[in-house]
């Protein structure tokens, strides 16, 4: 084993994911929703760090959607790599780093920043390298700043805490090859194996059967990352919020934008009981046990501040909204205390408006006078479940999105130049949403003929037909037979007009072309 990966397991390099919630711009979204202060400075001008960023997705696509300057660190070689390749196709302002946490935080080059930010770091890492992330937001977090960390916790992860030590076990004791395949299907087969002669465990805690089926279907790269790390740290909300304490960092919501109205995911006893509690830690940590939550992804305030609710909610009606589908918006969404159905004309009305102007974002400030007989705490509420559905989405301002539109546009053309080759990255950068927007591999692929002037169906068709020759690769039918290639272009003018009529429209609106 490297002894530079500290325990981390490295023999696969991570997924090409991206996370909106290390979005500054979503970040501050959130902390606003949730009647606080959101710092000033985080959508333009900011200075941002991500810890732990893997293969750069999110990082390099927030560098070119936002106006801000970025540094990062990811102590694999292999990551850092990458994450420096999608760099240099944006020109974006940022600086990527292979250094431990330990040897970031020492370094002397560094600036204050607006926001730090890890996602699915805490957890995997040793209580040692933890003690450096905490003194690194001490140090270098400046006052008013956003402080974000996602991480498995109990008691959600309860049942299944006993499953992950049995990958472990065998992954130590028994594993007989190095590849990471072959590790993680041999601690697959062998866990299955063991729960096919009915341990007592199974019958006092019968959801873990339903836990195993489903995590034997996920990619053997991710399982890999999530279970084999040396070190592997569960812990209470209430736990890794005292711990930040002593970096002066406030708890102020979770990046769920729906946590943000308790009344949709509570019932009124629940919520009675919650509000007998004083302490705003005790009554998260409570919370937990009500949603039986395993993963939480915490926002933090150095220094934060309240703001009156008629403040909020003037500031939410004219943020600048924009939707993500050109089809009906939903009527009705599933929430933790059931089905709630939108009001009808309320939701028609919006959807309309959304849609006027070729989908430009717009605010709601004069929109929400047309209708009287809803209080405005109420539309606001609806914005928030519509975003919550990712039908509409929160726009940052129009001239930061003027402002980046051409580091976008260039990391875009080489994410869908990518596709031709590979289906690794799915997203691509939007610069008025300040963060991503994904779409499918042949979407993409179309989308790099757009950008090669390629305009009608049929050179669109073409352009796929080709790419698709240049591999090897052919279209099947549903039977498994190949489709003649003289066939295959007019399959593929089909999924252009699709692509054309359904997601084209979009993509244009968030200015992705």
């Amino acid at each position: 084993m490297n002894s530079w990966n500290e325990g981390y397991f490295t023999e696969s390099t991570y997924t090409y994911g991206y996370y909106n919630d290390i979005s500054p711009t979503w970040q501050s979204f959130c902390v606003l929703a949730n009647n606080f202060i959101p710092p000033p400075i985080l959508a333009e001008g900011g200075v941002h760090c991500e810890l732990g960023y893997g293969q750069g997705v999110s990082i390099n696509i927030h560098a070119a959607a936002t106006d801000g300057k970025y540094f990062g660190t990811d102590f694999n070689p292999s990551h850092a790599a990458n994450a420096n390749e999608l760099l240099q196709a944006s020109g974006a302002d940022a600086k990527f780093f292979d250094d431990s946490f330990e040897e970031f935080l020492n370094r002397d080059d560094l600036p204050q920043f607006d926001s730090i930010s890890l996602h699915g770091i805490w957890s995997w890492i040793s209580a040692e390298n933890q003690k450096h992330i905490v003194e690194f937001a001490r140090k270098f977090l400046k006052s008013g700043g956003i402080f974000y960390n996602s991480y498995n916790c109990y008691p959600g992860w309860s049942p299944a805490a006993p499953m992950r030590e049995l990958f472990v076990l065998y992954d130590n004791y028994a594993n007989k090859s190095g590849k990471t395949f072959n590790r993680v299907e041999g601690a697959l087969k062998f866990v299955e194996n063991l729960f096919s002669k009915n341990p007592a465990y199974f019958g006092r805690v019968p959801d873990v059967a339903k836990i195993f089926e489903s995590t034997k279907k996920k990619d053997h790269d991710y399982l890999a990352h999530e279970y084999f790390n040396k070190d592997w740290i569960c812990m209470y909300f209430s736990e890794v919020a005292e711990i930040f304490q002593s970096a002066k960092l406030d708890f102020v919501c979770t990046s769920e934008v729906l946590e943000a109205v308790p009344q949709f995911n509570f019932p009124a006893n629940v919520l009675e009981f919650l509000d007998e509690i004083e302490s705003p830690i005790m009554r998260e940590q409570v919370k937990d046990y009500f949603l039986s939550r395993q993963f939480r992804k915490d926002i933090y305030v150095k220094g934060s501040r309240r703001m009156s609710q008629f403040e909020v909610i003037k500031r939410l009606l004219e943020t600048n909204y924009i939707s993500l589908t050109t089809k009906e918006l939903p009527r009705t969404i599933n929430l933790p205390i059931g089905a709630l159905t939108f009001p009808a004309d309320v939701v028609e009305r919006i959807q309309e408006y959304l849609a006027g102007e070729n989908f430009k974002p717009k605010n709601f400030i004069e929109f929400v006078k047309k209708f009287p007989q809803v209080a405005p705490i109420d539309f606001v509420r609806t914005l928030l479940l519509l975003v919550q559905t990712k039908s509409i989405f929160p726009c940052q301002d129009e001239s930061i999105a003027e402002k980046v539109k051409g580091k976008c546009v260039a990391l875009n053309k080489y994410i869908c130049n990518r596709a031709k080759i590979s289906d690794e990255i799915m997203f691509l950068a939007s610069p008025v949403l300040g963060g991503a927007y994904s779409l499918n591999r042949f979407d993409r692929i179309f989308l790099a003929a757009l950008y090669e002037g390629k305009n009608t169906l049929n050179e669109m068709a073409q352009y796929l037909q080709q790419t698709l020759q240049e591999q090897g690769l052919q279209l099947r039918r549903a039977d498994g037979n190949f489709v003649p290639n003289e066939e295959s272009i007019s399959e593929f003018e089909k999924m252009a007009k699709d692509f054309s009529d359904n997601r084209l429209p979009t993509v244009k609106a968030l200015q992705i072309i």
